[in-house]
């Protein structure tokens, strides 16, 4: 009887331990932007923090000081595996120097998730790619531009002429994506708008005023700025200010984000629109990832996020969350100058 009653309170303490390590799954992960350089980064990791603490979970956040330092990048990635984190989720600077930190996870056993790209690393393996079309939203932004020119000019779309200078971000997948899609919805859209001009800005506010200042002085009558950042956008967007000209009607200014600080300038006009990638959303998307693939989910290995083309228009359902789809498996990104998803049915109608 006597050892029975032991042999009671045993399952019970085996339960109770159970029970008490199933609520205590407290994971330390790790989350590495590019740099904080970009408001994008900076909304990214707080969605990823807010959700890392809903969980319960400890959560490292490190990054290089500039978006040009790839060595310090890869070894931030080198140190956490050191540190035994449980998982770590990327935005790589350059995807051919990450492979060296991904190889020295996957050797480490700790997952690796790629996040703000789904254009896959050549080596390594990597759990999944969290990111959303960036071919096709640049391209759809073009369509956007391509519909604003019509309309102050009272043509068709299709018909519709004008000049355009592409701030580039540092050259790159991000970089080559963006810039080849809003081109190739510039082209399939409204062909007689014309690219002037295109230059490095480095993903930076400050050197975009320098190289758009140069541009507009050089070709005073650009029409559009095109940044493959926010960031690029609204050094463009100062610089044409600088120079007397009124955003809206002298001059357009688009980017790629949906920061916040963007938001607040798209309402007043400082900006004309943004690709709204939702980076806070996105952060919070990356933990929750992270939460399933530990607990023992299959997770894809693309998760497509959703972008939306921001103006004054929408301004308001997108800030308010009505934009949003929810997040669904989808393809790779090939940086390869082609579509993402072939037949985008990008065009006049």
């Amino acid at each position: 009887m006597k050892s029975l009653k032991n042999l009671v309170a045993l399952l019970m303490i085996i339960t109770m331990t159970g029970v008490l390590h199933a609520q205590d799954d407290a994971y330390t992960v790790a989350v590495v932007p590019p740099a904080l350089v970009s408001p994008f980064h900076v909304a990214l990791l707080e969605g990823a923090v807010e959700q890392a603490e809903a969980y319960g979970w400890d959560i490292i956040t490190q990054s290089p000081e500039r978006e040009t330092d790839f060595e310090a990048q890869v070894s931030i990635v080198e140190q956490l595996v050191q540190q035994r984190v449980d998982a770590i989720s990327i935005n790589p600077i350059n995807a051919d120097t990450m492979i060296a930190g991904v190889r020295t996870a996957n050797e480490a056993g700790i997952p690796v998730l790629i996040h703000n790209t789904i254009t896959p690393v050549t080596e390594g393996d990597v759990v999944e790619y969290i990111g959303y079309d960036q071919w096709g939203g640049a391209a759809n932004l073009a369509a956007y531009v391509c519909g604003v020119l019509a309309d102050r000019q009272g043509v068709e779309i299709g018909e519709a002429k004008g000049k355009v200078f592409i701030l580039t971000g540092i050259p790159g997948f991000h970089a080559n994506r963006r810039t080849g899609g809003f081109k190739y919805g510039l082209d399939n859209t409204c062909p007689h708008v014309e690219v002037v001009g295109e230059q490095t800005a480095e993903w930076e506010r400050e050197k975009a005023l320098q190289v758009a200042t140069t541009a507009l002085q050089q070709t005073p009558d650009i029409d559009v700025f095109f940044g493959n950042s926010d960031e690029m956008a609204i050094g463009a967007a100062l610089a044409a200010e600088q120079l007397g000209l009124e955003i809206g009607s002298d001059i357009l200014t688009v980017g790629i984000d949906g920061n916040d600080v963007t938001l607040d300038l798209v309402r007043e006009g400082t900006v004309t629109a943004t690709l709204g990638v939702y980076p806070k959303r996105m952060g919070a998307v990356t933990v929750e990832q992270m939460n399933k693939l530990l607990s023992g989910e299959e997770i894809p290995h693309i998760l497509l996020t959703p972008s939306a083309v921001v103006s004054l228009d929408n301004l308001d359902a997108y800030i308010a969350g009505d934009t949003w789809t929810e997040p669904v498996s989808g393809v790779p990104e090939i940086d390869n100058d082609q579509p993402t998803v072939p037949d985008m049915g990008i065009g006049p109608d």
